[in-house]
């Protein structure tokens, strides 16, 4: 597929990005560089402590002065102004705040520069006490008795440290990351850190969290690309906050320069540039890590009706840890993990599955106690109750597992202890072990070996099941299949931008 390259500059630090046309007018994005949200809102800190074995640059990102610091450690951290004071302003060269913030240091005095649109060399104020606990100032110190730095900064002038070798990784509270650290007050309480770096070093980063290194390469590369598709796809997701992707597992799990792997590493550069597109745009890469051999409709999860997420068998046994599991939980287990949705329903006394997907897995949970009802839907079963994916049966409880219907249209819940049946093999009286029960639209195997109080939860699979099976990919690596053809599988009538 023909590509034309376009040049634009960043807003931050002058970058490349590169501009595709895809049949027609139809346009997408794949960034040079792209920003990832280390500690934003309640993560945030008041305090970092930094390392670079070779020294830091430290400056705004929208000026071209910087400072070199020969300090291999550094904290920063918020302070109130009330805490300085100015001992001389309006020097219009850094090279001579810098000599005069020495000469302090000499006599023992510990001096801080600050820069606003001139220089000043300012010293710890002698007043112990703070008017105001709110911060207004981001303070850069090292571990020698060199001048320490003072910004006005915050997220929207935000200032960025890197190690002086810009090729070495910086490191924040004891993890190491490529490319730059900008940070910068919010709200007065803490620093935001937001990590910007190049688009295929964030994938070095991302790829063997996602995947173990030792997987068949056809399976990194198909991670790769699908999470470099996710990435491109979500670059305004966080845009209030001045990044683009979060370092969680709410996106993508992004460890830095630390879970750096060869192997992913190369997955990364053999598929560089490639995403997965539909309809001559990127596609939402969901991906998970087992299917439970099939994968589920998109709409059906996260209620966005996407043509190329829709439900796909696994065609190659997975055999994965997660293929079938299985879960004991009291109903004081379930009150307990369900507290936060379950309002006062009481002592419960069932829990049945009243909806599944088409798919086959459980759209609604119905939870009845002495006191009232609830249901949960969707995605919040799974973490609600704490399960390893929405696909699986219950058996146990209270044992009301089949209702009779009456002439005139009576319910009436049936214990299937103790009763007989008919069944192909004659007359059987139900007893102990499992009884298979089979209905319009539901087949459900009956644990009968359980008390009044236990709920057995017996799945499939790991996740919300939308997209590409991990554990799927995998398999069929293992079987000859290479990445695109993995993509093709479990992305619908998709294209592979090459």
């Amino acid at each position: 597929m023909r590509k034309y390259f376009l040049l634009c500059l960043t807003i931050f630090i002058i970058g490349i990005s590169i501009l595709i046309p895809i049949k027609g007018q139809a346009m997408y994005l794949i960034p040079d560089k792209i920003r990832v949200g280390l500690y934003y809102d309640s993560s945030a800190r008041s305090s970092y402590q930094l390392y670079s074995g070779s020294g830091f640059r430290v400056g705004f990102t929208t000026d071209l002065s910087v400072i070199s610091l020969s300090d291999k450690l550094l904290k920063v951290y918020g302070a109130n102004s009330m805490d300085f004071v100015p001992k001389k302003n309006n020097i219009r060269d850094k090279n001579i705040a810098m000599e005069y913030a020495s000469q302090l240091a000499q006599m023992g005095i510990e001096s801080y520069l600050i820069f606003d649109d001139d220089w000043s060399v300012w010293t710890k104020s002698s007043n112990k006490t703070t008017i105001s606990s709110d911060f207004d100032l981001v303070v850069v110190k090292g571990d020698s008795q060199n001048p320490g730095l003072i910004f006005h900064s915050t997220i929207d002038k935000p200032i960025f440290l890197s190690s002086s070798n810009t090729t070495s990784p910086i490191a924040i509270e004891g993890r190491q990351y490529r490319g730059i650290l900008e940070m910068g007050l919010i709200s007065g309480k803490s620093i935001q850190v937001v990590n910007e770096l190049g688009l295929d070093e964030y994938l070095y980063g991302v790829v063997p969290g996602e995947m173990p290194p030792n997987w068949h390469i056809e399976a990194l590369k198909a991670q790769a690309v699908a999470a470099r598709t996710y990435a491109v796809a979500n670059l305004s997701k966080w845009q209030k906050y001045g990044f683009d992707v979060d370092a969680s597992p709410s996106d993508q799990l992004y460890g830095g320069y630390d879970v750096e792997d060869a192997r992913t590493n190369q997955a990364v550069d053999e598929t560089k540039g490639q995403i997965i597109i539909y309809d001559e745009n990127p596609i939402t890469a969901f991906y998970h890590a087992d299917s439970g051999g099939r994968t589920e409709a998109c709409r059906d999860v996260f209620g966005l009706d996407l043509p190329y997420l829709q439900p796909v068998d696994d065609i190659v046994d997975v055999n994965s840890p997660y293929s079938n599991w299985e879960i004991h939980l009291s109903a004081d287990d379930i009150s307990e993990r369900a507290k936060a949705v379950m309002q006062s329903v009481g002592e419960i006394n069932e829990v049945s599955i009243i909806e599944n997907t088409l798919a086959g897995r459980v759209k609604k949970l119905l939870v009845k106690g002495k006191s009232g009802e609830v249901i949960i839907e969707n995605s919040n079963i799974r973490s609600v109750l704490q399960l390893k994916s929405n696909f699986f049966n219950i058996s146990g409880g209270s044992k009301l597992d089949v209702v009779s219907i009456t002439g005139d249209g009576i319910k009436k819940n049936v214990k299937l202890n103790g009763k007989n049946i008919i069944a192909q093999e004659g007359l059987s009286h139900i007893s102990t072990g499992y009884a298979s029960i089979a209905g319009a639209n539901l087949f459900r195997n009956i644990n009968l070996n359980t008390t009044d109080n236990t709920y057995i939860f017996y799945g499939h699979g790991y996740g919300h099941g939308v997209g590409m099976s991990q554990w799927g990919a995998k398999a069929m690596a293992e079987n000859g299949y290479n990445y695109t053809e993995i993509l093709s599988h479990y992305y619908t009538d998709v294209e592979i931008a090459l």
